[in-house]
Formats: structure tokens, C-alpha cells, sequence
């Protein structure tokens, strides 16, 4: 069949123009969930055991876990319930990262070490999850000492750190992290949000969000797209509230969950 040259550039053009028009939700891979999971692994209670919503979700999408036993390692090896849940989800090949705090930085760094130490002596981790993380590039040799420190450890290869806003280059040049958390908020900050330039350098995964207070299921998935906008590799949105009764918004699944996990594939799968 002959085809002219004429029609093969139209056609050519035609093509450019569909893709310069189509979404970055339908051509990008989704963000992974990273999940706090500050819920206690209550096993015993097969009806109330959120870890197992957890382990059937990663049937669906790509999630990493943080645990926190109390506020850290909780000075030793995990006691029966954590031992039983931590076996769940390492059956599920679900990466865990271990909960530890840094004060932004002013945390004495041999106390960062304790726990770090704790959490690779005592719990198979993936990982570490450094929270109150400092943002600017003046405490940027604290943590890549740290960083350093937890990948000499076996089995210890991811690290994320927590500013919960914008964070200077210089944590990805160290490199003082794998990913940060650039976000974390309510949600009406997150539709004035905007990365800071330097991020669409970087892979996507190297940048996650944690948006907490979204009370509906389009909200939601609203949020994600954005997410997927702005080149975030990570995200977590839930309907739970520091505004709730216990003012902790990550000690429970959203009413969500499942729409979420399901949106969340539905992405992947265009």
C-alpha cells in the first residue's frame, strides 16, 4: 500500500498532539503507597486487624510500611503481637521501615543510633523512617552521618526522611536520603502546593506525600493526580484527622482504604 509522505507527517503531528494533550494520570506510572502504620497488630482480632487490609492490598499496588512500636524501637526486641504482624507482612513482601525520630536535627545523633541500632538487631527491617526531620541544608551532615550509619547495617537499604515540606537539594545531592517527605498537611495546602524546581531532576521516587483530613473518596483520587503531577513517587491520603478525639491521624486506615488501593491499580493499569 502506498502511503504518502504528506499523510505519514499529518499522521506523525496528529500523534505529538494527543500525547502533549494527555494527562500526566494517564501517561505515568502511579504513585506507591507509603504507609504509616501506627496501628497496633491486634492478630487475636481477625475482624479489627487492619495489617491484614494492609497485606491484601499489596496483592493490588506497591506499599511500604513504617512501624512504630512507641515512639521507636520501644528500647528493645518486639514483643508477640509485633513479631506476628511483622511475619505477616514479610510474607507479603511488603518493605518495613522502622519509626525513628530526630527532633529536626537536635536529637543527639548517638540516641538516633540506639534505635536504629535496636530496630537491625531485633527486627528484620527494610529500613528506617526518620521523622521531625530537619528541611535546610545546614543539617544536611547530620543526616547523612545517619544515612551512612543505617547502610552499613544488613538488610537496612532504604532510608526516607520526614521534613513534611520543602527540602533543600543538598539531601539528594549527600545523598542524606533515598526519598523525602516534602508534604506532609491538611489538604487545602496541598492544591496551592508546589514542588520545588529541582525535584524534575530526580527520579519520582526519591519525593512522597502524606496528606491526612481528605474526608471524601474524589478528594482523594483528586490528590493523587496531583501527586502524579508534580512527580511525587510516594503518597498516602487518609481520612483521618490530628483533629480527632486522639489527635493522631496515622493510627488508623481511611474509611477509603479499598477505593484508594483500587484507584491507585486502575492507574497502573492504563
Amino acid at each position: 500500500m502506498f502511503i504518502s509522505l504528506g499523510k505519514l507527517f499529518i499522521s506523525a503531528i496528529v500523534v505529538s498532539i494527543i500525547s502533549a494533550c494527555q494527562s500526566p494520570a494517564t501517561t505515568r506510572n502511579p504513585p506507591k503507597i507509603l504507609l504509616p502504620l501506627y496501628i497496633y497488630p491486634n492478630w487475636y482480632e481477625p475482624e479489627n486487624y487492619s495489617w491484614s487490609k494492609v497485606i491484601s492490598a499489596a496483592n493490588q499496588v506497591p506499599i511500604i510500611a513504617i512501624i512504630n512500636p512507641n515512639n521507636g524501637p520501644d528500647g528493645g526486641s518486639p514483643n508477640d503481637d509485633y513479631q506476628k504482624g511483622l511475619e505477616d507482612l514479610k510474607q507479603a513482601d511488603i518493605p518495613i521501615l522502622g519509626y525513628v525520630y530526630t527532633k529536626y536535627g537536635d536529637r543527639p545523633i548517638i540516641e538516633v543510633k540506639q534505635d536504629i541500632d535496636l530496630y537491625a538487631t531485633y527486627y528484620d527491617l527494610d529500613g528506617i523512617f526518620l521523622d521531625e526531620s530537619a528541611s535546610s541544608a545546614k543539617q544536611v551532615d547530620y543526616y547523612r552521618d545517619i544515612y551512612q550509619y543505617i547502610k552499613q547495617k544488613a538488610g537496612l537499604d532504604r532510608v526516607v526522611i520526614n521534613p513534611g515540606t520543602h527540602t533543600d537539594e543538598q539531601y539528594s545531592i549527600a545523598p542524606a536520603t533515598d526519598t523525602a517527605v516534602i508534604f506532609e498537611n491538611y489538604p487545602q495546602p496541598w492544591l496551592e502546593y508546589r514542588p520545588q524546581d529541582y525535584t524534575t531532576k530526580y527520579d519520582r521516587d526519591r519525593f512522597a506525600s502524606l496528606i491526612h483530613s481528605v474526608a471524601d473518596v474524589a478528594t482523594m483520587k483528586k490528590y493523587i493526580d496531583l501527586a502524579m503531577e508534580r512527580n511525587i513517587g510516594y503518597i498516602y491520603i487518609t481520612d483521618d484527622s490530628p483533629n480527632n478525639s486522639d489527635g493522631d491521624p496515622w493510627n488508623s486506615l481511611p474509611s477509603y482504604w479499598q477505593e484508594e488501593v483500587d484507584y491507585l491499580q486502575s492507574l497502573s493499569e492504563k
